[in-house]
């Protein structure tokens, strides 16, 4: 089967993070054995991917300083869109139209699936039409988030969930909010992300990676991994932390990621007098993500429903901590609970409740026997069941039923 993927977000050099769950899901399906392209906007730290997947970029705006579309950049903080993006909006259309026909055209593709509804589904939709082929729509979370507050897109988005064969969704939020505007529940369906349970594992010597960080090697790590916006929670795990130090003074907090909350998150830490407690580490390349997970003890995910209603569909990099066995203590909100079990692979806490975060990461560095075996469970579910190969398993059930359906 050769299939098309229309993103907006794609790891732009070897060492990127951003879009790495489609970059995962495109692989899959390649080491199934299909032939996968994926069209994504130009950037210009882009350069050549050691990958098994056909990946093509298309210009949409000159000077390269004006490309912000994609890669995170369209937002501020995830919350609004930039006003540059509005009028990007149009020339991004147009040449990711023109470049999806001309690629439809030269491999024929079987399916086209749209990643994020709102910008590239449109797109897609137009290219399903002409060339009668069917479309897949999966939802990430933003496009949910614009779409339900701006009337033009709601309306647009329902079109689309119109036209699709079929459309997915990584948490109950989201696949509730694709219904809300439009999409037939018999073609809406949850599919839960996964991760590589080769790339992340286990190691029994830590202490090798903490060096990397200047991390003493028996001080208690918990540690969180993400861009530092509102909807990641991590001032809650901030606040929390006092308690932590309490009862374990010589814990760690390592915050990995950078963003537009990192200078407030910084003046919280010194107003808490926990500087030397905390460590930033900045933004994590993509190939020492594993290393990173190895030396902690916890890993966090504070996330929460921010101010403006925006929250994350389900954060890869708990099921990347769980593959690497390490439990999991997280906001009992959006998908995480389809990754987390409660008692078994983590604890789950209620959203922005710093008092419930500290009393879980208390427990688990109070019994560590009971924390190893968290993690060793939270890796035999990636293991068997919350990994790549299986998403795109059922990815592919859903495209031979929507070429069924056409034909």
């Amino acid at each position: 089967m050769r299939i098309g993927f229309i993103t907006s977000t794609y790891p732009r050099y070897q060492e990127d993070g951003s879009g790495r769950f489609v970059q995962s899901i495109a692989e899959a399906l390649s080491d199934l054995g299909h032939e996968v392209h994926v069209l994504a906007p130009y950037h210009p730290s882009i350069s050549q991917l050691n990958s098994s997947v056909y990946v093509h970029h298309f210009r949409y705006i000159w000077p390269d300083k004006l490309a912000i579309m994609g890669y995170g950049h369209a937002m501020d903080s995830d919350r609004s869109i930039y006003r540059l993006a509005y009028f990007l909006a149009p020339f991004y259309y147009i040449a990711g139209l023109f470049q999806m026909i001309k690629l439809t055209r030269r491999f024929k593709f079987d399916i086209i699936h749209a990643h994020w509804v709102i910008p590239n589904a449109s797109i897609a939709a137009v290219v399903a039409y002409l060339f009668r082929i069917p479309l897949v729509i999966t939802l990430h979370g933003s496009d949910i988030f614009v779409a339900q507050r701006n009337p033009f897109f709601a309306w647009l988005a329902g079109r689309m969930f119109k036209i699709a064969s079929a459309v997915t969704a990584c948490s109950p939020e989201l696949l509730q909010g694709a219904l809300a505007l439009g999409a037939e529940s018999q073609r809406t369906h949850l599919i839960i992300w996964g991760a590589d349970p080769e790339v992340f594992s286990p190691s029994e010597d830590r202490s090798r990676y903490r060096s990397q960080w200047d991390i003493p090697t028996d001080a208690p790590v918990i540690l969180s991994l993400g861009r530092l916006v509102k909807k990641k929670g991590i001032e809650y795990l901030v606040r929390a932390f006092p308690s932590v130090l309490q009862h374990h003074p010589n814990a760690l907090l390592v915050i990995a990621g950078d963003g537009p909350e990192q200078t407030t998150l910084q003046a919280l830490v010194k107003k808490l007098d926990m500087s030397a407690s905390v460590r930033f580490v900045g933004a994590i390349p993509w190939d020492s993500v594993p290393l990173i997970l190895q030396l902690c003890d916890i890993f966090t995910v504070p996330s929460i429903r921010d101010d403006r209603g925006n929250l994350d569909g389900l954060p890869t990099t708990i099921l990347e901590a769980m593959a690497s066995s390490r439990p999991v203590v997280a906001s009992a909100i959006a998908g995480i609970p389809l990754a987390v079990i409660n008692q078994q692979t983590g604890l789950l806490v209620p959203e922005a409740d710093s008092n419930c975060l500290a009393q879980a990461i208390n427990m688990l560095l109070a019994n560590p026997a009971l924390a190893q075996q968290y993690g060793q469970k939270g890796r035999k579910r990636v293991e068997m069941e919350l990994n790549w190969r299986n998403v795109a398993q059922q990815f592919l059930v859903l495209y031979h039923q929507s070429t069924e359906m056409r034909g």
